[in-house]
């Protein structure tokens, strides 16, 4: 299914003019994706790879291989925001959490057709189950912030998580991890998987226009090796992976005796 047809499957109204929303998203993005590290988008010179439309073998965009230097960055910008996160208590947290929900509802449209031109999945699936379910999620780990005094008393944030993503569900998956992280007060790096990525960094793009502070969510792209360097970051408490058996039996074997959580 081509970008046209996708509108027009979403009455999104004549499909030239709905077109240009997504498209003119991955035109202002045509020299490549950078990375978000303590609130900053950052492009590296060297270390780049090809996202696809699966459908079309269509180059949507260049996506950041992180590198070391700037993911431990990123691992020092949400160490270093993680007490202030805390410190706003839940009710605090809850407000960046409502603002989230109600910015993706605002876009909804352009992440559901952009998920469904990187990932390949239907587009009824997108719009109708993957993008309402994160707005869900995200309304709802902002009740569960206001009530965690009382529900949760006595209860501490964990600290800085590193999170590893797939590429059958993208954007839910990320709001799957991002959302109760940081509703229980702890600070997020997150890698998407490689060549499912685009959903997630439109989506970082509405945490910057919420104004969630500097270095509460950063998320850095690439292959496995950026994934690896996470799971061995000694300033990571705890590891939240989806995926295979495989890598989560290596993730296992590599974090035993290091404290972390899984």
């Amino acid at each position: 299914m081509n970008t046209q047809e996708i509108f027009k499957t979403m009455n999104y109204g004549p499909a030239p003019e709905a077109n240009a929303t997504v498209q003119a998203w991955l035109d202002s993005h045509a020299d490549g994706f950078g990375i978000y590290v303590n609130g900053e988008w950052i492009k590296q010179a060297e270390g780049h790879f090809d996202s696809k439309n699966p459908a079309t073998g269509e180059v949507l965009g260049k996506v950041t291989q992180t590198s070391e230097d700037n993911l431990n960055n990123a691992v020092a910008a949400a160490r270093a925001a993680q007490p202030g996160w805390q410190a706003l208590g839940g009710h605090g947290r809850a407000k960046y959490l409502y603002a989230i929900a109600r910015l993706i509802q605002q876009k909804a449209r352009s992440l559901a057709v952009l998920e469904t031109m990187d990932n390949g999945k239907s587009v009824r699936e997108s719009k109708t189950a993957d993008v309402p379910l994160v707005i869900r999620h995200f309304y709802y780990h902002a009740g569960w912030a206001q009530l965690s005094e009382t529900e949760h008393a006595g209860y501490q944030p964990i600290g800085v998580i590193g999170q590893v993503i797939p590429w059958n569900f993208p954007l839910l998956m990320a709001a799957w991890k991002i959302a109760p992280a940081i509703a229980a007060g702890n600070t997020v790096v997150i890698k998407p998987a490689e060549y499912t990525s685009l959903s997630l960094l439109m989506l970082t793009e509405l945490f910057a226009e919420a104004g969630l502070p500097e270095g509460e969510v950063n998320v850095v792209t690439g292959d496995g090796a950026v994934g690896e360097m996470i799971v061995n970051h000694p300033d990571i408490d705890k590891i939240a992976f989806t995926g295979s058996t495989a890598v989560g039996r290596r993730i296992r074997e590599q974090t035993a005796g290091s404290g972390k959580k899984l």
